[in-house]
């Protein structure tokens, strides 16, 4: 992955100032010979197995029992590592059916950014004074490479394959090129993903990314 768009992570000041609202574009480029264009929103199993199902006599809805499993609302403490420097960033990450949205605040909670992917379109708000390193569609790449199903990232996919791999933590995750080896590895401390402390590592790039739940 392209060192200077990850410095992106890089310039979290404890700071104010005016923001802009930016489209951006869904595919990156991960390597020299790997590309992503980013999956669509995870699709409810509900919906699946409705789909699958031949039709069935209309009923009257049921209240729901429970809440949607691809529904998700974490607060996160980020820590990103490049080249040796460390800094450190707390997450408001929320996703449903219609939408994947992270909100970045400084240590002391002034605003940074908010990246909003409905599935198809990609926008993010940002603090000026991220200028044009921030690229938020490299952000959403590396949190789909981490929550995602590993089958819509493989079909996202152009040059390279994520898989599971063994190794001494609960669960890792892996993105290989036939060219290039291993790009990038994820541990979690837990199965779940969404329970699990994530340590994120991309070799090439001497990136470190840590997650750590806190709500």
């Amino acid at each position: 992955m392209n060192r200077r768009l990850l410095l992106t992570f890089l310039v979290l000041l404890a700071t104010t100032g005016c923001s802009q609202l930016l489209l951006r574009q869904t595919c990156v480029g991960l390597s020299r010979d790997v590309n992503y264009c980013l999956a669509p929103l995870p699709i409810p199993a509900k919906e699946v197995k409705d789909k699958a199902d031949a039709p069935k006599p209309q009923r009257a809805p049921k209240a729901p029992t429970k809440p949607n499993p691809e529904s998700r609302s974490q607060t996160q403490k980020v820590s990103i590592e490049i080249d040796g420097k460390r800094h450190e960033l707390l997450s408001e990450l929320e996703l449903s059916e219609q939408q994947l949205s992270v909100v970045g605040l400084a240590p002391l909670g002034q605003p940074l950014f908010d990246v909003r992917f409905d599935g198809t379109s990609l926008s993010s708000e940002q603090n000026l004074l991220l200028g044009d390193n921030f690229r938020a569609e490299y952000l959403v790449a590396l949190l789909q490479l981490i929550y995602w199903p590993e089958g819509q990232i493989n079909g996202a996919l152009a040059g390279g394959q994520v898989q599971e791999q063994a190794c001494p933590q609960p669960r890792c995750r892996s993105l290989h090129s036939t060219n290039e080896g291993e790009l990038v590895h994820i541990s979690y401390s837990h199965p779940d993903p969404w329970r699990a402390r994530i340590t994120l590592d991309i070799p090439a790039a001497k990136l470190t990314l840590k997650i750590t739940p806190l709500a």
